[in-house]
């Protein structure tokens, strides 16, 4: 009886974290905890709902809620890239470091906690399956880092 207990309070907490990804985010985190992560729509702030279709020039933020900073002297040095490719592989955007300007900086633990990352399809030459949005969020005071990708799909 207390195996079955332990077991369906594995299974529970197991449940809630994953109910915490929404849109079909893949994550894989080392060292660093990701207590949510969903995508939002820029101008008005709703969820993006299930299915991740998006409009043509439609900003979409992903927001992910992280723990596990190593913190020096209040600040926490963060470096994130991301890449967007089309369903041919074709890549749309490649950027490197989004955090370079806060590189000698740094940025306060305590806003540390709520990480930010835009993507947008700003125009069309033809049409594709989808859009895939890859990303990396590292600590620069560490080998701590997230990685992960969703796929956004035109109306």
């Amino acid at each position: 009886m207390r195996l079955l207990l332990i077991l369906l309070a594995v299974t529970l907490m197991a449940c809630r974290q994953q109910s915490d990804i929404r849109n079909d985010i893949s994550i894989q985190s080392n060292g660093l905890t990701v207590k949510q992560a969903f995508l939002m729509f820029q101008a008005d702030g709703k969820l993006v709902p299930e299915g991740n279709k998006v409009e043509v020039g439609q900003q979409v933020n992903m927001r992910l809620l992280v723990d596990g900073w190593e913190a020096k002297n209040g600040k926490v040095f963060i470096g994130a890239s991301e890449k967007i490719t089309t369903d041919e592989g074709q890549v749309v955007l490649d950027e490197a470091d989004l955090f370079a300007n806060y590189a000698a900086t740094g940025i306060d633990a305590a806003d540390a906690g709520v990480i930010t990352l835009s993507a947008v399809i700003t125009r069309v030459d033809k049409l594709f399956k989808y859009f895939e949005v890859s990303f990396r969020v590292w600590d620069k005071n560490s080998s701590d880092n997230i990685t992960g990708s969703y796929r956004l799909y035109l109306k």
